[in-house]
């Protein structure tokens, strides 16, 4: 026999707010290294500097993808709180017929 699953909106919402938090703090976490890292890019001019450039360029894409993912992750869970939304108001309204 299948297991029933409950979508519990409560903790929808409460995950909602966490990764929007977590949106919050990485975008102002992340724009101090981006100003920090063109602070140090405008004076840093050896070797040890086109060895690291590339792999911190990678992290920059890394950290886009990222953030990406969470938008996803955000939407995705905005979207299912709606569609539980509007499915317990259609039952609510059910009960009132």
């Amino acid at each position: 026999m299948a297991k029933q699953t409950k979508f519990s909106t409560d903790d929808a919402e409460d995950l909602l707010k966490q990764l929007q938090q977590f949106k919050d703090v990485l975008n102002d976490e992340w724009s101090r290294v981006l100003n920090q890292w063109s602070n140090l890019k405008s004076v840093w001019h050896d070797r040890q500097f086109d060895q690291f450039e590339p792999l911190f360029e990678k992290f920059i894409g890394n950290y886009r993808d990222t953030e990406e993912e969470n938008e996803k992750y955000i939407s995705f869970i905005q979207q299912e709180i709606k569609i539980a939304d509007e499915r317990n108001q259609r039952l609510g309204n059910l009960g009132n017929l």
